[in-house]
């Protein structure tokens, strides 16, 4: 019996790396492009996540407010709004002893550049209160509560028989963007 000592000749070898080849190429091609979806429906569900939260933060403060203002960024250095809590004054004075009435207090909404922040002050006369934001004091991380936002609006309306604000604002990450708007009515309007 005859012993066969042939074993793969060049071209067999040539031929079957550039099979390997070509289904590698293909195999990397389909993961790299199935990754890059991945990236962008995640960077989608995050702005909307994070907006869908933002709106409902704000609309919590909008409706634990008595008055909204829109900010004068010729005043104020910004854009944004301010919410104030004014504390309803007794008719009838305090019996010694008792507690004190709650001071007012406004929280400042406002964008600078594609951070939204906030923060909440005291106001000593709401009647003739002014908003003025610094970027080096007021503009710090404990005071951020959104990244991505391109746009901020807060509208008032005031002709309705409650108050309410409209508010919207644009968020984009790599991109993906996200526009999201809402409405929301103030319940402890002072009269």
């Amino acid at each position: 019996m005859p012993n066969d000592h042939r074993g793969i000749t060049l071209v067999e070898l040539i031929i079957a790396i550039a099979i390997s080849t070509v289904i590698l190429g293909a195999a990397t091609l389909f993961l790299g492009m199935a990754h890059k979806n991945y990236n962008h429906a995640s960077a989608q569900i995050d702005l909307q996540s994070e907006s869908q939260i933002l709106m409902e933060q704000i609309g919590m403060w909008v409706m634990e407010g008595n008055r909204v203002e829109e900010l004068d960024p010729s005043v104020s250095g910004v854009r944004g709004i301010a919410i104030y809590t004014i504390p309803n004054t007794p008719s009838v004075t305090n019996p010694a002893g008792a507690a004190a009435p709650e001071a007012a207090s406004k929280r400042v909404i406002w964008i600078s550049g594609k951070k939204l922040y906030t923060k909440k002050m005291a106001v000593a006369d709401p009647k003739t209160d002014t908003t003025v934001i610094s970027a080096v004091t007021d503009e710090v991380q404990e005071n951020l509560i959104g990244e991505y936002v391109t746009a901020f609006t807060g509208t008032v309306n005031a002709s309705t028989e409650k108050a309410s604000v409209a508010v919207s604002f644009d968020m984009q990450y790599l991109e993906q963007k996200y526009t999201i708007q809402n409405e929301f009515k103030l319940r402890n309007v002072l009269r």
